[in-house]
Formats: structure tokens, sequence, C-alpha cells
């Protein structure tokens, strides 16, 4: 349990980031406090586990940075539009933001389409660079498609962006969450244990860093040619469908920090949905993005985050098919079988 405590505290190498990143943009946080983050890892409650979490974020805060903290869920048990802003984005008061933060009790449900709209709206995002960081452990619960907004708020932006944790999610809400980072150039991060989580959060700071350096332009000095790395051969399957797991093997490891990871096809380098940490193995698995079409599968170099092997994969949806007996008598009951391909 220390392990999984200490990985989450390193949460804040999420946000650190986005400060240096973005020192004049307002950054709120979308905090989960719907009844399922009760739920316990190793005997310690989620909310608890995000308590500290947050404690780690707010002390490596910039104070050049504004800081805003929204939460849904946690004043009524049924009530979709339990949304409230608890700190408006300002510079950051350490004690209160924690204070705050530790009087929020999990009860209700999870509007998360109608929260990150609410947090947008409260960084005035069609006339300010805004970004929110979504932090939940489930799918949306209040009948919206989280992914359909994600996009028109990139699309009404100056620049919206999303990055969102997705803490202890089960498979299937693995998409829903993952599209409203792809939608707006964000990052999604899910983590099912303490490992997964410090490898997932090293990652989004490395994307991070990367993006003050590409808003800079500068132009570097030339180089002295280096000795190339040897190309590493990757094998995926063909086809995969939306939202499944599938197998990637490659020839080789270079580093037990490089990753592997699913991309659009001919995407820039850094922006990652979906990634795996070789860890000196030579196969795991991948997540397949939520939107059908045409993606590769890179592997990374940590140093540089230099892609040193590509395989293309095909994202079709998937197909469901029902069984059932082809006739039965009246009042009678019987077995229905159903299968998604």
């Amino acid at each position: 349990m220390k392990a999984l405590k200490a990985a989450l505290v390193a949460a804040t190498a999420i946000m650190m980031p986005l400060s240096v990143a973005s020192a004049a943009e307002d950054v709120v946080i979308v905090y989960d406090a719907s009844g399922s983050m009760w739920g316990q890892i190793d005997g310690v409650s989620k909310i608890e586990i995000a308590r500290e979490v947050m404690t780690g974020l707010v002390t490596g805060w910039s104070d050049d940075t504004n800081l805003g903290l929204v939460a849904y869920g946690h004043r009524s048990e049924g009530d979709c539009r339990d949304i409230e802003t608890l700190i408006e984005p300002r510079r950051l008061d350490r004690a209160g933001f924690i204070n705050t933060v530790n009087g929020i009790r999990p009860k209700g449900k999870t509007p998360i389409s109608a929260a990150v709209q609410h947090a947008a709206d409260l960084m005035s995002y069609r006339d300010n660079p805004a970004t929110v960081v979504l932090i939940s452990d489930g799918l949306e619960t209040c009948q919206a498609d989280p992914c359909a907004l994600a996009a028109q708020l990139a699309q009404q932006g100056v620049k919206f962006t999303t990055h969102v944790v997705g803490f202890d999610l089960e498979d299937k809400a693995h998409a829903s969450l993952a599209c409203i980072a792809e939608n707006t150039g964000g990052v999604f991060v899910p983590a099912q244990n303490a490992a997964e989580l410090k490898d997932a959060l090293a990652h989004v700071q490395s994307v991070m860093d990367l993006e003050p350096m590409a808003q800079k332009q500068v132009v570097p000095e030339p180089e002295p040619e280096q000795q190339v790395e040897a190309e590493i051969e990757l094998e995926v399957p063909k086809q995969v469908t939306t939202g499944s797991s599938f197998t990637v093997s490659w020839s080789a490891s270079i580093h037990p920090e490089d990753y592997v990871a699913i991309v659009p096809a001919g995407a820039d380098e850094g922006k990652y949905t979906n990634y795996q940490r070789v860890r000196g193995d030579t196969e795991n698995k991948l997540i397949a993005p939520a939107e059908p079409g045409l993606y590769e599968v890179r592997y990374v170099l940590r140093e540089g985050a230099r892609t040193l092997g590509t395989a293309p994969v095909e994202v079709v949806e998937a197909e469901m098919g029902i069984a059932a007996l082809e006739q039965v008598t009246t009042g009678a009951s019987f077995s229905v079988s159903w299968s998604a391909s």
C-alpha cells in the first residue's frame, strides 16, 4: 500500500509541467466525488488516496499559475446537477485548497460531461486558453456524451485541452474517457495499480515537458552526428476492435523506460493516448482507441522521445452477435448469449 500511496502522490508530475507549459493559463481540476470513490484499493478508499494526491499536487504547484477546483457528486446521491465550483481559478492558497479537498465526501452520480463543460465555462474557454484535468474512476452516469462534448469544446475554444486520469477503471470505461483527451489534444492515462500509475504519470510528465519547447520554436544549434540506434521490429494484429485489448510484441528492448504506444497514422511525436513501458520485456498489451480508423503502434525511446519502429493497425467497430433457440413455447424461459468481435 505504501507503494500505491507514493505513486499517487507522484501525480504532481501531471500538474507541474502544465504550470510550466502555460504559465498565463488557468487550470481547473474536475474532481470525482461520486459514490464509487468509496471503493477500496488494498484496504484504503479511493477518496482517501485522492486526497493524498491533491495534497502532493498543491505542495508543488507553481505560484505563477492559477488553479481552480470543481467537484461533482459530493452533495446529493442522485442529482446529475450536483456540480460545484469549490475554488475559482486564482493564485493558489495551499492550506485552503487542501482543507477544501479534505472536506469533500463522495455521495452521488458521475456527470462527467456537465462537469467538464462547467469547468470550461468557468475559464471563459471561448476567449482564453483553458486546461482541464479530469480525475475520474468511472463512466458518465447522466445520459450525456462526453466524447461529443469534448470535440465541441475543442472546436469552440481558443486553446482548450483536457487531460484525463482514469483511476481504477473497468475496461469498458477506458474508451469513454480516452475520447475526451483524444478530442481535445490531451493525454489519457489509465492505471489499475501502483506500478502502472507511476509509469502513466511519468509519461504524462514527459509529454508536458515537450509542449513548452514546441511553443518556443527555437532553432537549435547544429549537433554532432550521433550513432543511430537499430530499428525495432513490431508485430501487431492487422485489425482490432474499438476499446479492445490487443497484444503487441517487439524485437528488442533498448531501455526499460522506453514504451510502445498506439497513435493515429502519421501523428506527430509526443501525442500518445495509450502506451505501456517495455520494462525489458518483448510483449505487452495496448487498448485500442474509441474511434475506428487507421492507426500505428510505435516503439518510442525514453531519451528524446524518438520513434524506432512502427507497425500499422486498423481499428474497427465491434460486431455484436446474439445466439438463441429458433423456437420456444409460449411462457417458457430460454437462454440467450451474446458476444462482441
